[in-house]
């Protein structure tokens, strides 16, 4: 369902950065619901441009740029609230992504998230649940790409396992067939390599079960319309065997283009038959069908669900206090006063724009979440928990929000912690940092109901951004603890050249 925010008649874009591919995905709102109008896919092999250091080469990235520049016309235009485009494998491998990044923003002129793996493999489950036909009972899902491979062990429309493993068709290509070259011994390797990566995911899946596999890639679509010589079969062992046979004795799959493979995959095709017969193996698989939904369909559809009651992020903050124990009262309290401050200085500060609320809701709901691990620096240990930890819903970049917020909610306000966001940016995390900061300090006494009698005033015209702090007449001289902190608080924030002014 679409989010009822948008308009009827709104167009909706998402953009998949693969290791192999990139795809883009253009949708329409009508009557409610997301109408597909356009789908857009080209080889870049971004992965194939990897060098034995990890760094992207310039080749790769101008393969990438120019991709892109033939898709942009497709999102100008639209708004945050419409478009997504989001990195997977490859940009979360590479050391110089951000160059990468930085380039295509520039192109694009909308930001690029680069998601974790399980995140990757959430959506994949997503897109498949949304654009194939109801499985009663449970499936499993998997999805072959450039760089990593995404499975999936779900019920319904909730994934229960996920998991990416680091192998794919490009990264795979590049380890046993760089010299093009198919031999009984490099294809095996291959294989043996994919069952070894298999181990780690062998029992639970198998321990979970399914009554239905589907397979949502490039490869597996390919290997089905090869199967059966132009018409899509499902994928047996069977056949995957006869598959094998007739590649190792031709020693290529040029040949497999008369049954509607695309030439630009007969060089990466050996890889990703060999992931899938590794697979088809460990997961004892008996039959795979092939689906048309991915990454790029659970992203349009998560992006047209946001802002709902189904927001997997909302249910992801829920989870993280349940599983840290955080103190739910004194986190309500904390997000009470923070978005109360926030709504009397997001006009001077620039954060009117609905996601810095988010943002500043989410770290006041989890500012405590380090107590589980120890009370001494506790905003270190939950900074640490929120930057490493897999967040359903949350990219790369958001989770490194959420962490240097809380990292930054008590004790020496940590500046240096910021420098790895741009400028503007940086400016602006660090003012929800302050305000999260008073939230928190106005509740260093854990009372029982929220404390919002005060008044807050930005000065942004003098080089140390004065906040001025106001209570009703004569109330904080009776609060001896809490004027004790805000003396402290405003040597802390003089210190990085902030002014925190309170009476």
């Amino acid at each position: 369902m679409a989010d009822a925010s948008l308009p009827d008649g709104s167009t909706l874009a998402a953009l998949d950065l693969g290791s192999n591919s990139f795809h883009l995905v253009l949708a329409r709102k009508i009557k409610g619901e997301l109408s597909l109008l356009k789908r857009l896919g080209e080889k870049v092999q971004l992965a194939a441009g990897l060098d034995d250091q990890g760094y992207l080469s310039e080749e790769a990235q101008q393969r990438g740029l120019e991709c892109l520049e033939r898709m942009a016309p497709f999102v100008r235009g639209l708004d945050d609230t419409q478009v997504r485009a989001v990195g997977t494998n490859a940009l979360r491998a590479a050391h110089n992504a951000q160059e990468f990044i930085q380039r295509a923003q520039e192109l694009l002129n909308i930001p690029i998230e680069v998601i974790a793996g399980r995140e990757e493999a959430r959506l994949i489950y997503a897109g498949v649940i949304h654009t194939s036909p109801k499985v009663g009972g449970r499936r499993l899902v998997v999805d072959i790409g450039g760089g990593s491979t995404e499975f999936i062990a779900g019920e319904d429309n909730e994934p229960h396992l996920l998991e990416s493993l680091h192998m794919g068709c490009v990264s795979y290509t590049q380890r046993f067939f760089s010299d093009g070259k198919l031999t009984e011994k490099n294809y095996q390797q291959a294989r043996l390599a994919a069952l070894s990566e298999l181990l780690h995911i062998q029992k639970p899946f198998l321990g979970h079960g399914w009554q239905q596999a589907q397979g949502s890639s490039g490869t597996l679509k390919t290997l089905s319309l090869v199967a059966g010589k132009g018409e899509f079969v499902p994928l047996t062992p069977k056949n995957l065997h006869e598959l094998e046979k007739e590649l190792l004795k031709n020693k290529s799959a040029d040949n497999w283009t008369a049954y509607g493979m695309k030439a630009d995959r007969a060089r990466v095709i050996a890889a990703g038959l060999a992931i899938t017969s590794a697979f088809f193996e460990s997961l004892q698989i008996q039959e795979m069908h092939y689906v048309e939904g991915a990454l790029r369909e659970g992203v349009l559809y998560e992006l047209a669900g946001t802002g709902t009651d189904l927001d997997i992020r909302e249910r992801t903050i829920k989870s993280l206090q349940d599983r840290f124990q955080a103190d739910p009262v004194q986190s309500d309290l904390v997000n009470q006063a923070a978005l109360y401050a926030l709504q009397q200085v997001a006009s001077a500060w620039g954060l009117t724009h609905p996601r810095w609320q988010s943002k500043l809701g989410w770290a006041a709901q989890l500012h405590e979440i380090g107590l589980s691990v120890a009370h001494t620096q506790y905003h270190k240990h939950g900074a640490y928990l929120l930057h490493y930890a897999d967040l359903a819903g949350f990219t790369r970049q958001q989770q490194c929000v959420l962490a240097v917020l809380v990292r930054s909610h008590r004790r020496k306000f940590p500046a240096s912690e910021f420098k790895s966001f741009s400028p503007e940016y940086q400016l602006k995390l660090q003012r929800l940092a302050r305000i999260l900061r008073l939230a928190v300090l106005l509740h260093h006494s854990r009372p029982d109901a929220a404390l919002t009698n005060f008044q807050l005033e930005v000065n942004n015209s003098s080089s140390k951004e004065t906040l001025t702090l106001q209570f009703p007449e004569g109330w904080l001289e009776q609060q001896p603890l809490l004027l004790t902190d805000l003396e402290q608080e405003a040597k802390w924030q003089a210190a990085v050249g902030f002014e925190l002014i309170y009476s």
